[in-house]
């Protein structure tokens, strides 16, 4: 699959990872397969509670199948995964210390309904590739016979975590 984020230079530049998007990811044939819509919001601190991050998940583009709600805490980074009729799925947490360098960042993957943890999503360190060229490298495991819209809606909510915490910051 091939992903390409949809916003102009000028958006990139003077927004930073706080910058409204859609991404696009199509299969090796480059027919769309997923849309990913994030609106602008301000990032998120301990002091701000308000205007949190979310993103709109749509399989086929412009369908929904559900989205991602960032959840206010003040250490650890928080989601809930829901779907189109806004039922919670899954809660993914983080580690407290999610900008150590040098080392593998896990986010669990719990399911809502169970409360059993079901997989994770893991930042994995890419030495110096991460250092100088901005690249970063994700993990998601999840059970194989769960239901493919609900693998779009975690693939989605990586992305959602790239952009809150791993993007770098212009100010």
């Amino acid at each position: 699959m091939y992903a390409k984020e949809d916003t102009d230079c000028c958006t990139r530049q003077l927004c930073g990872p706080s910058r409204p998007f859609t991404m696009n990811i199509t299969d090796n044939n480059f027919q769309p397969l997923i849309s990913l819509y994030r609106p602008f919001r301000c990032q998120a601190s301990f002091l701000w509670c308000c205007y949190l991050q979310e993103m709109d998940i749509m399989s086929p583009p412009g369908l929904s199948v559900g989205g991602i709600k960032q959840i206010w805490t003040p250490w650890k980074p928080k989601f809930q995964v829901h779907d189109a009729q806004q039922t919670p799925l899954f809660q993914i947490d983080g580690e407290c210390c999610f900008c150590c360098p040098c080392t593998d960042i896990m986010f669990k993957i719990t399911d809502i309904n169970s409360g059993m943890e079901i997989g994770e999503i893991v930042k994995h360190w890419g030495g110096c590739r991460e250092i100088f060229g901005g690249v970063n490298d994700f993990k998601v495991t999840f059970p194989m016979e769960m239901d493919v819209m609900k693998k779009a809606l975690l693939l989605g909510a990586t992305f959602m975590i790239d952009f809150n915490y791993f993007e770098p910051k212009k100010n």
